[in-house]
């Protein structure tokens, strides 16, 4: 039988994926009572059901290409998605400017990092390709999705308070709108950061807010079945971009609160989501 969700949420990573125990799909499970399974060709996990509250969510897997093998297997499946708003719910990287460690971005905007031409110092789009790598996405599911977090309490921690004294940073977590890019690689610094925000602005979408590695393929994949308006991506900033001023790249990278990121995303993405769900 054909399962038809108000809400899909795609985390991309349980603990299983890290060496950690850093896991996505964690708060979910904490405050959702899935009680089926559902096993469909192409996904790395069973699809989980709640049918109280009429939401579904399986991991998609770290990458572009496995988020996007995931949600072709979801679309082409035993799973009707034609009235289903579709939630990527995890955490990003975050440029300083845009926003501080914990908080979380709707994002807007998703850009494609890695098909670029990049001739010396100049960076933007394949001058030879009709369609260009960046993707907007529905203002009015995003107009809603920010009515849903209006108020929310965001949680903060003494870690990512001791992050940002490194970089002269004393604000606190929030919740707003911003681009999002995406790329197959982890990058950490100014040097690639600037070009990452050289890309964003000659697809004249201004700066980027977060960077993550699977919302590409994601929009790739639903603009091929025909769902890319029912889709929003939600980011929490786990980690800034580059390194704090004066300071080293090859040990600023490790400074993340991965678990505030995690817990905040799953705040918004929660909040989010029961605007959208139907309960049974």
């Amino acid at each position: 039988m054909s399962l038809s969700p108000d809400v899909l949420v795609l985390p991309a990573f349980t603990a299983a994926e890290y060496t950690g125990d850093a896991s996505e799909v964690a708060p979910w499970v904490a405050n959702y009572e899935f009680d089926r399974t559902v096993d469909l060709e192409g996904l790395i996990y069973p699809l989980r059901f709640d049918t109280e509250t009429n939401l579904a969510l399986t991991s998609t897997g770290i990458g572009k290409s496995a988020a996007a093998t995931t949600v072709s297997a979801l679309a082409a499946g035993d799973c009707d998605l034609s009235e289903t708003t579709i939630l990527s719910v995890g955490i990003a990287g975050g440029r300083p400017a845009s926003g501080t460690l914990g908080s979380v971005f709707l994002a807007d905007y998703v850009v494609d990092w890695d098909i670029k031409l990049l001739i010396g110092e100049t960076i933007g789009p394949m001058q030879w390709l009709v369609d260009e790598y960046v993707w907007q996405l529905d203002e009015t599911l995003l107009n809603r999705a920010v009515a849903a977090t209006h108020d929310l309490e965001l949680a903060d921690s003494e870690a990512a308070r001791t992050i940002r004294e490194r970089y002269d940073d004393s604000r606190q977590p929030t919740v707003t709108v911003g681009p999002t890019v995406c790329g197959d690689e982890v990058y950490h610094g100014t040097e690639t950061a600037v070009q990452v925000e050289r890309l964003s602005q000659s697809y004249g979408i201004g700066s980027f807010a977060t960077t993550e590695m699977e919302d590409a393929g994601t929009v790739t994949a639903l603009e091929r079945f025909g769902l890319l308006d029912q889709y929003l991506s939600i980011r929490a900033v786990a980690n800034f971009d580059r390194e704090p001023p004066g300071g080293d790249p090859t040990t600023s990278i490790d400074s993340d609160v991965f678990d505030l990121g995690i817990e905040n995303a799953a705040r918004v993405g929660q909040a989010v989501a029961e605007a959208f769900t139907s309960p049974q």
